[in-house]
């Protein structure tokens, strides 16, 4: 099943926007011929959005010839004869404008919708803002496209919110209605994998301005042995944190606090973003 969103910012309706979704998914090939589309019920408590609404959508889509309702199996594309050797996308592209215009819309109007549906950029939305950054840093390397952070406070307006697991409930009841995308973390024993503990007591910096990440890695040093009194857990924000790092074995900092330290400091970068997030990312804007 392809990705779908719902903009409740949007002046376009909600019912368009699904119906317009679908059908490119339909047009593209992307949903493919004789695919079963989820339930009413199913799109419906995913998109968080009315099942009348979805009702309504597949209703429409069947009239329009685009579906079939197949008994009380559910509805599945229809199969199609145009191929790519004769008309192929062109061609459908062109019978949905064609029916775009009996309905009363211009080029001009589907090609506005088209760009209204897309989200106005990407936002990390997370209680601790410090740790919205640093996850909005990994994402924008992974997209090749920048990546906002918010706290729960100033939700942004037209973009696609993500939000990390372990915040999800907090972030849902921030933006109400409004869909967003989970991300997920890396446990700790991604975080270190392929990394030794050293056979001898040695002293670790761990710099980040994020509470959560100071914390966690704190209690990660501590369940593997490390004494409390041999981690020093600095924070950028503070003018002097940099004192005493220069006499640490090991420098550990998340992407963001690593452009803080000074010159001579070579910190080994902490990236938090799962693997499985990382690529999803790639995928939905490649996609």
């Amino acid at each position: 099943m392809i990705r779908l969103w719902i903009s409740r910012n949007s002046s376009l309706p909600i019912r368009e926007q699904l119906s317009a979704q679908l059908l490119l998914g339909i047009l593209s090939r992307k949903l493919a011929p004789g695919e079963k589309l989820p339930s009413v019920r199913e799109l419906a408590r995913r998109l968080k959005i009315h099942a009348n609404t979805v009702l309504a959508v597949y209703r429409d889509l069947a009239q329009r010839g685009w579906v079939r309702a197949q008994g009380g199996n559910g509805v599945f594309v229809r199969e199609f004869k145009w191929t790519a050797g004769k008309g192929g996308l062109d061609e459908l592209v062109r019978s949905w404008v064609e029916d775009a215009h009996t309905l009363g819309y211009s080029l001009a109007d589907v090609q506005g919708a088209l760009e209204r549906m897309r989200p106005a950029g990407f936002v990390v939305m997370d209680p601790d803002l410090e740790l919205a950054r640093i996850l909005a840093a990994e994402a924008s390397e992974a997209m090749g496209h920048p990546v906002g952070f918010s706290s729960l406070e100033n939700p942004p307006a037209g973009a696609l919110i993500l939000a990390q697991a372990g915040q999800a409930d907090h972030v849902a009841r921030a933006v109400g209605d409004r869909p967003f995308r989970v991300i997920h973390l890396k446990s700790m024993q991604e975080v270190l994998a392929g990394r030794q503990r050293p056979p001898f007591p040695i002293l670790i910096g761990v710099v980040s301005r994020s509470p959560q990440v100071r914390e966690w890695a704190g209690t990660l040093l501590s369940s593997l042995g490390f004494d409390a009194a041999g981690v020093l857990l600095r924070d950028p924000a503070v003018p002097s944190f940099a004192e005493g790092l220069s006499m640490c074995a090991v420098i550990a900092s998340d992407v963001v606090a690593a452009v803080d330290l000074p010159a001579p400091l070579r910190p080994m970068v902490l990236r938090l973003l799962s693997e499985e997030s990382l690529a999803e990312l790639r995928a939905f804007v490649a996609g």
